[in-house]
């Protein structure tokens, strides 16, 4: 991908955010939850997500000829041992043809300047166990394992 700008997200893309809520449905999954479990996992996420909060922001990834490639969501958060303010990931996506291009690391690295600009000593973010490429993807980026939630099926 030649020039990717990242610019903060309007009203005009609503609709091209809610177009990838499938690609992030259908990510790899736990084998217990079939495809309609995730597709009500991430509506109830997305709307979550996107309710106001203060100092919230969302990121949109674009090529230079103006086409949408990518959005990162931000929130404020709190760190889970030490209850002090970070920054967090609540979603990140691209399209199908901007996997593998850098948008999703220009993404990140937004997130990061954004953390940061907050005087975040945290960035976090929480990703399906199953879903290899995120978790190598976010281990590349520095992310490290906290916790792990563990579920038994019966």
């Amino acid at each position: 991908m030649s020039t990717i700008t990242l610019r903060p997200a309007t009203a005009d893309d609503r609709t091209f955010i809610e177009s990838l809520s499938p690609r992030l449905s259908s990510v790899p999954r736990p084998a217990w939850h079939d495809l309609a479990a995730m597709e009500g996992f991430q509506d109830r996420h997305m709307a979550a997500s996107f309710a106001p909060v203060e100092g919230a922001s969302t990121v949109i990834a674009c090529a230079e000829d103006g086409r949408r490639l990518g959005y990162i969501h931000l929130r404020p958060g709190k760190d889970g041992v030490t209850d002090e303010p970070c920054g967090y990931i609540s979603l990140i996506a691209t399209t199908k043809d901007a996997e593998g291009t850098g948008v999703a690391t220009r993404l990140m690295g937004a997130a990061e300047d954004w953390a940061r600009g907050r005087g975040y000593r945290l960035l976090s973010l929480d990703v399906f166990a199953d879903n290899r490429r995120a978790v190598d993807f976010y281990r590349r980026g520095g992310f490290k394992t906290e916790t792990r939630r563990m579920v038994k099926p019966l």
